[in-house]
């Protein structure tokens, strides 16, 4: 972008590349990146400031042009998100373990749990990972690549199926007997819950797996 060029530019068009320039420097933009973004416009704004077209009504206000390129080049720096099946099954299994430990030994430090078995901890923790990696896989991870919401009859049935199957895993549970199962402490019940989210974290941030949970961007 040359002083030339700069100066026929009409008024308006000088103050929108102004504007748009203190923008993209306030974003962080070095000043190769900034030349780079206005010689992709200055062109086809000198070409039809000659037929009376504003930079503004070709690009809208100068603030939004300048945000957009900032916003395209954020996302395409962020890395893809993981979907591998077992490590999302995982990161969701362990999310939900460590909520159960954590909220499950805190109310039991006070009387107002169940005293789950820790077989019982993990099956139930594993048990509905399953399900809500599930619900992604078959309702949702369509809406993430398409971004189309999925069909309420769609939603819907797949979520009576989950909730009747966590139901057969809580079933299940119970039925584990004592002398396998044994109680777990409200102590060592929070102890499982903060190893889990440890665990998890690490995990996510060596893997950047998707939140089966969360499933849009």
């Amino acid at each position: 972008m040359s002083f030339t060029e700069m100066k026929e530019l009409t008024k308006k068009n000088q103050e929108f590349i102004h504007i748009a320039t203190n923008q993209l420097i306030k974003a962080g933009k070095t000043d190769a990146e900034i030349k780079e973004l206005l010689e992709e416009i200055l062109p086809v704004i000198l070409e039809n400031q000659k037929a009376g077209v504003t930079a503004r009504s070709l690009y809208g206000a100068p603030s939004d042009w300048a945000a957009s390129k900032t916003t395209r080049s954020e996302e395409a720096d962020k890395p893809e998100l993981n979907e591998n099946p077992w490590l999302m099954w995982l990161d969701s299994s362990l999310l939900l373990l460590a909520i159960i430990g954590v909220v499950n030994g805190a109310m039991n430090s006070f009387g107002a749990g169940v005293n789950y078995g820790l077989i019982t901890m993990l099956l139930i923790g594993f048990g509905v990972g399953a399900g809500m990696y599930m619900m992604y896989h078959f309702v949702y991870r369509d809406q993430v690549k398409t971004g189309k919401r999925p069909s309420f009859v769609k939603a819907i049935g797949f979520l009576v199926l989950a909730t009747l199957a966590w139901s057969l895993v809580f079933l299940l549970a119970a039925l584990i007997p004592s002398s396998i199962n044994p109680v777990v402490s409200p102590f060592f019940a929070i102890l499982i819950g903060a190893a889990a989210f440890g665990i998890r974290y690490l995990l996510k941030k060596k893997y950047n797996i998707r939140n089966a949970m969360q499933p849009m961007p």
